[in-house]
């Protein structure tokens, strides 16, 4: 009988900087506070929802599915059979159902897409690692149009060959070459 492997949950939550800002907020809506505190009371207000939402809102990935926790909204769980995508709008993390409804994902960032995909066991793929490990040992070469374009080491030796007139550091003959 063959065992699976099961890990165990992922939590992402929105990172602790965020309570760095809220005690900034904090302070400048104190200034205002004490300037007419008969009027401005109501600021606090907004640091302390801020901090309500840090505390509170996270993204949970695990065998079954992606639950989420929201401060103000359902919170939601989905299985992995609803999952048709994630897409990053802005800054924010997206999660698309196979229905096209989307959750937003607190606590997921771009960066976090490597542990995204360590957590889904692969079912989400890990864009950032792929991306890293195609271009290295990779030269970056940018056109006249501004493209940018990775070549290998005889590529650039070649372009380098080509365009004599390129400013910027030539391979030195004692670099081995591929």
């Amino acid at each position: 009988m063959a065992a699976t492997l099961e890990t165990s949950p992922k939590v992402f939550r929105p990172t602790r900087e965020h309570i760095l800002a809220i005690l900034i907020a904090t302070g400048i809506a104190l200034m205002g506070i004490l300037w007419a505190p008969k009027y401005l009371f109501w600021l606090l207000i907004f640091p302390a929802v801020w901090l309500a939402w840090v505390l509170a809102s996270s993204t949970t990935v695990s065998e079954k599915g992606i639950a989420t926790k929201y401060l103000v909204r359902k919170n939601a769980f989905l299985p992995w059979e609803k999952l048709a995508g994630i897409a990053f709008k802005g800054s924010q993390a997206r999660l698309t159902t196979t229905d096209g409804t989307e959750y937003p994902l607190p606590g997921v960032t771009f960066n976090s897409l490597p542990d995204l995909a360590e957590a889904s066991n692969g079912r989400i793929t890990d864009v950032i690692t792929a991306a890293q490990e195609a271009a290295d040992g990779k030269y970056e070469i940018i056109d006249k149009e501004g493209y940018r374009v990775l070549l290998t080491r005889k590529e650039y030796d070649d372009y380098v060959a080509e365009h004599p007139d390129l400013p910027g550091p030539r391979p030195s003959a004692n670099e081995p070459k591929e």
